[in-house]
């Protein structure tokens, strides 16, 4: 177990906008920070980076929470896991109580997975380089192909033995579990190793953790396939991970561009001659996840492939996926015979770069003149090109982007542009079309269970519909906003905190709260300042109960932001602040008095039905008469009210 005294020096160190760079592109926007939200798709920015807070905030899936959160989401780790991350991120050296037998095996069953594959990256590469058979076997192969032993480090190459049983056995050894190398597919049922007398590239999340092998064989005459690799698990997902790109994050974002090429060896070779912003697609075609994962760093690739026609198949394959995702993609096609390792090595780094640099074509000129060699004089031919065209074209989401290409492909081709234009809508009207089928079936197969939830559905409406009529709760969260965000700011010159003043100033209206929750709330902050704690934003960020981590999240990210219509139609009556979320101290008084201003108005009505049950004079007029002293104090707060107003 991690001594608390540790995590709290984890998360004081932690800074939100150092963690989320490394996995997002971010952009400044006034005091906050904006990008792609790495947690869903997403084409127009909304995840919200606030360092001055400390937190982030996605609007779109309302993912939220501080640096630890966001390290347990992004790398699917435990709070410890994430706590152990981050402290040797910033070099923290964490204090832990003695782990007994039962938290070790409870521990071992939630980072399973995690240990094991980077134990057995450890292991296939003290195979590479301390066996004989590693070393004459796959040590060689590397070194024939010019690898230093450089980049064989930096990407913990390794070697797979082979013995049948010698990872099996090496597990064994190390009490590993049989179940998760099962798992992982380092081991099958059978006991026998799945990789054998192979170089292993392992395969890491973008964070850097392993998460699992690709294997190639090295005999020419080999029955084997070329490739094999780790099965998916809960860790590694094929078509969601980029090969490289832990490595690679840094100058993708730099460079503002990602070179996408084919193989592991291609991604080793570029990075040993100095490009580093490069990754492949881990061993299958490239996925719309895959494009997805490539916006998060930039929003320009170039696809490098072979030039035979595998590659330019594969490279044509890639380029509706990457340009559905809004990205601007160039191609690159290696000369006939080579592939980017291969001919890095015969021209040398700089040329290789010139040869990039010179030779990238804008996708619509790489699929014209693709096409161009099989159109010839066959018009069917050229008509078949051209609707391929317009396919890919019809992929992109910008409308001004979209007319440019077709222009450009009007003038290369000598085809009417007002042509093109229709024929590219057309395409496009379909496949809104066939969206819209899929979606109506989806909502047909939903029909049954909406059904089966009509009175509950109902009922929510009418619960929603006596909030929005009261409006109590929404002020209620209100002046929880303002404990949260400016709680622990000196009142004016009283020498208290606001918060103080806050609590103070409704403590005669706090039994009459309908939300329970906020409540509880204002009840902890009471008890807390009594003790002589100062509460801060931090208190609320980092509670140990997650709902209200959550609420100061939400309130803290998002502006003040109501309705005028709430004031007129309901007499809900808010602060609207769109950029700093400060209050003033009129705000404050202004709320506090709105709030009270209603609750009052309420009694005085509870009281009025109360008064018309009572049957004894006397009793009725003692109630008339406590009715009474309410409506001055309600008058005397609408007077109150209107001098802030004016």
């Amino acid at each position: 177990m991690i001594l608390n005294s540790s995590i709290e020096r984890v998360i004081d160190a932690a800074r939100i906008e150092e963690v989320v760079r490394s996995y997002v592109d971010l952009k400044s926007r006034g005091s906050n920070l904006l990008g792609l939200c790495p947690f869903h798709k997403e084409k127009t920015p909304s995840f919200t980076v606030s360092p001055s807070k400390n937190i982030y905030k996605c609007f779109g899936c309302g993912k939220a929470g501080d640096p630890v959160r966001f390290v347990m989401e992004a790398d699917q780790l435990s709070f410890p896991e994430a706590i152990r991350a981050l402290a040797k991120r910033y070099n923290i050296t964490l204090e832990e109580t003695k782990e007994s037998d039962e938290s070790k095996a409870e521990s071992l069953e939630i980072e399973g997975l995690n240990i094991v594959n980077q134990w057995a990256c450890s292991y296939y590469q003290d195979q590479l380089w301390n066996t004989d058979e590693g070393k004459s076997i796959g040590l060689s192969y590397f070194k024939e192909r010019g690898f230093l032993d450089f980049t064989l480090q930096k990407f913990q190459i390794g070697y797979a033995p082979e013995y049948n049983r010698a990872l099996a056995e090496a597990a064994s050894a190390q009490q590993y579990s049989k179940e998760l190398l099962q798992k992982l597919g380092l081991v099958n049922s059978f006991g026998s190793d799945f990789f054998r007398q192979r170089v292993i590239f392992p395969i890491h999340h973008q964070s850097g953790k392993v998460i699992g092998f690709a294997g190639r064989v090295l005999a020419s005459d080999s029955k084997l396939a070329k490739y094999i690799n780790s099965p998916e698990t809960e860790v590694y997902k094929k078509n969601k991970t980029l090969f490289g790109l832990h490595l690679a994050k840094q100058s993708i974002r730099k460079n503002n561009r990602c070179i996408l090429v084919e193989g592991y060896t291609d991604v080793m070779s570029l990075h040993q001659s100095g490009i580093e912003n490069v990754v492949a697609s881990s061993g299958t075609s490239l996925t719309e996840e895959q494009a997805i994962l490539l916006k998060r760093h930039t929003e320009n690739v170039t696809i490098l492939y072979d030039g035979d026609a595998a590659g330019i198949k594969a490279a044509l394959r890639g380029i509706d996926i990457i340009l559905k995702e809004d990205l601007n993609v160039q191609i690159v096609l290696i000369p006939d015979g080579d592939d980017p390792d291969s001919y890095l090595k015969k021209v040398g780094g700089e040329e290789f770069e010139t040869f990039v640099q010179t030779q990238a074509k804008d996708f619509i000129l790489f699929k014209m003149q693709v096409l161009q060699d099989e159109i010839k004089d066959d018009p069917i031919a050229k008509a078949n090109a051209i609707k391929d065209i317009l396919n890919s074209i019809s992929k992109i989401n910008d409308p001004i982007k979209r007319s440019l290409y077709i222009q450009h492909t009007s003038e290369f081709l000598k085809v009417d542009e007002a042509t093109l234009i229709q024929s590219t809508n057309k395409i496009i009207r379909e496949e809104i079309r066939q969206k819209s089928f899929r979606t109506q079936r989806e909502s047909i197969d939903r029909d049954e269970l909406i059904s089966n939830k009509q009175e509950e559905l109902i009922q929510f409406k009418s619960n929603e519909q006596n909030v929005i009529s009261s409006g109590d709760e929404h002020q209620e969260k209100e002046i929880v906003r303002i404990l949260i965000l400016t709680g622990n700011k000196p009142w004016q010159d009283s020498g208290i905190s606001t918060a103080q003043f806050v609590l103070d100033n409704i403590q005669d209206i706090q039994e009459y709260f309908d939300n329970n929750f906020y409540l509880g709330i204002l009840q902890e902050v009471y008890n807390e300042i009594s003790n002589g704690k100062i509460i801060d934003p931090q208190f609320f960020l980092q509670h140990h109960d997650s709902k209200i981590a959550d609420l100061a999240i939400e309130l803290s990210t998002s502006p003040f932001i109501y309705s005028d219509n709430w004031a007129k139609l309901h007499g809900i009556y808010m602060i609207n602040n769109y950029t700093d979320q400060e209050y003033l101290p009129s705000d404050i008084e202004k709320i506090i008095k709105q709030l009270k201003y209603r609750k009052i108005q309420r009694i005085i009505q509870k009281l009025d039905l109360e008064i018309n049950k009572i049957t004894n004079p006397v009793e009725q007029q003692e109630m008339i008469k406590v009715r009474e002293e309410y409506k001055k104090i309600k008058n005397q707060l609408y007077s109150e009210v209107w001098n802030l107003n004016n």
